[in-house]
């Protein structure tokens, strides 16, 4: 029996390791930490620079496999989106110096909380780090850790969708004299509020931002009034504004800004707005370069 499972752990491993690239995917193969375990005793995963892990059940203790095993220390990308590694898991891999060259790590989805934000934002060892997903419950505490971190200060892309966070985290990252590269910025699935989008836009810092995703927060008339009113977000190519409760005068009020002319892509589902709100942003001048923009259907017609 043993040497059956031997053989399968070594047809994943064979399935999944792209030499070419040095990449080893794993996601959704219902790994669990025993899989895990011995896929990382494989001799065969020299030189791999990405493990994407992506929809299993790993737990701390098949990241502590991982972050043992010798063939990772050239790892550049680590992708644990939707496991089940917890705060204790994430204090080990802040800690081990396997993960010395990691540049991108996706842990949403996780069990992770407050103190495993604070375990990232204070380790000397995740410097590197230009791409962070992190959470499922890290609270306006964590996000707190992460925007006064002294160490993440190359992040270019901060992921930290449904994390429970409300106006007090979004006014710590936007307050942050760390997070000046900062281009991509999720927020999706939290409860960031009118002062939270306006600390955003007048922050000091965030003035890299091209990408801002604020997917049901309950932004409101007036969190619209200050999107449009705000110099800071005139680099933003893509915002995504999907069930923000901004209204049919939220829409008009941003077809009327003048502050967003880099606009590409601009997401405004489900929020009432109606036909005639929508014509105002066609062949518009304050987006030039305006291609893609995205609607419901009126409540009347659906």
């Amino acid at each position: 029996m043993l040497d059956d499972e031997v053989k399968d752990i070594d047809r994943i491993i064979d399935q999944g390791l792209n030499s070419e690239n040095n990449d080893l995917d794993l996601r959704e193969k219902e790994l669990d930490d025993d899989d895990l375990i011995k896929i990382m005793e494989s001799d065969k995963l020299k030189g791999v620079t990405a493990v994407f892990l992506e929809f299993n059940d790993i737990t701390d203790r098949g990241l502590n496999a991982l972050l043992e095993c010798e063939n990772m220390k050239f790892l550049t990308a680590l992708n644990l989106f939707k496991n089940k590694v917890t705060d204790e898991g994430v204090k080990a891999l802040a800690k081990s110096k396997t993960m010395l060259n990691l540049s991108e790590l996706i842990l949403s989805d996780n069990e992770v909380g407050a103190e495993g934000a604070k375990a990232v934002a204070e380790s000397n060892l995740l410097g590197n780090l230009v791409s962070l997903w992190l959470g499922d419950k890290l609270g306006d505490e964590g996000v707190t850790y992460l925007a006064e971190s002294e160490s993440l200060t190359r992040l270019t892309q901060l992921s930290l969708y449904r994390n429970n966070i409300g106006n007090e985290g979004a006014i710590a990252i936007a307050n942050s004299k760390n997070l000046a590269k900062l281009e991509e910025l999720n927020l999706n699935w939290n409860y960031i509020e009118a002062e939270g989008i306006d600390a955003l836009a007048n922050s000091d810092t965030l003035n890299s931002l091209t990408q801002l995703t604020l997917t049901y927060n309950p932004l409101g008339l007036r969190g619209a009034e200050i999107i449009a009113d705000a110099k800071n977000f005139k680099n933003v190519t893509l915002m995504d504004l999907y069930e923000t409760e901004i209204g049919n005068l939220g829409g008009k009020a941003l077809a009327n800004s003048k502050n967003l002319p880099s606009m590409k892509t601009l997401v405004l589902i489900h929020n009432d707005i109606t036909e005639g709100v929508e014509a105002l942003f066609k062949n518009n001048e304050n987006f030039p370069n305006l291609e893609n923009i995205y609607f419901n259907k009126p409540k009347e017609t659906e």
